[in-house]
């Protein structure tokens, strides 16, 4: 069994580096999109067993009943590494075998790069995504029972990277572009924009670039 886990924090508390770009009830309707675009395509791939959110936040709640997923809930924001943490912790005694942890604000996800980290799974015990600077870690395949310390944010491919090794862990380090753009910073924003002005038929299914088209940041992407 495989569960692909996604940690959600508030939304009104998203995307706080986007301030001076968006309006407060623009950057929830951004992290709810980009969470819709994460889950879409995980629910398309078919070798993973289960869907799980870890949050408090109403509308992620329901957007996990909308796609049938496991709910954990929190008390309270406790971060990215606290909530896959939690989620590892009910993994190892629902006796699953591996987990793909993802953010939800990497909105250009596909099913196919999903399938690649699965596929690289088979033949290694770690599995990590680079962001775009190879200075976070935008997705994380850990082969269960195996555990690895963890610690999400700025430096976390390296130190991921070095802990699998001082854990004699076979790790792969993939690099997925569409993966690697999470979108925390106004530069992050416009590389979206860009990639969505540059991508065809992907944008009609996109709920992200939907929503940037009508945001007051009058993004073009023709």
């Amino acid at each position: 069994m495989i569960w692909a886990v996604v940690p959600v924090k508030d939304f009104d508390a998203a995307k706080q580096r986007l301030r001076a770009t968006l309006a407060p009830h623009e950057r929830r309707a951004l992290a709810r999109a980009m969470l819709v675009d994460v889950l879409a395509a995980l629910a398309r791939v078919r070798a993973l067993d289960e869907l799980v959110l870890v949050t408090r936040e109403p509308d992620a709640i329901a957007l996990a009943r909308r796609f049938e997923a496991l709910i954990l809930s929190e008390p309270e924001n406790r971060g990215q590494t606290a909530a896959v943490e939690r989620a590892l912790d009910e993994a190892h005694r629902h006796g699953v075998r591996a987990v793909l942890a993802l953010p939800g604000d990497v909105p250009l996800i596909t099913p196919a790069d999903v399938e690649a980290i699965l596929r690289a799974g088979e033949r290694a015990d770690v599995v990590l995504v680079p962001s775009r600077d190879r200075r976070g870690t935008n997705a994380l395949w850990l082969r269960l029972p195996a555990r690895l310390p963890l610690r999400f944010g700025e430096e976390s491919f390296r130190f991921h990277r070095r802990a699998a090794e001082e854990r004699k862990l076979r790790a792969a380090v993939l690099d997925l572009p569409r993966i690697a753009l999470d979108v925390d910073a106004p530069e992050d924003l416009g590389e979206l924009a860009r990639r969505y002005a540059e991508g065809g038929e992907h944008l009609a299914h996109s709920h992200t670039a939907r929503l940037l088209e009508g945001l007051s940041w009058r993004v073009r992407f023709r």
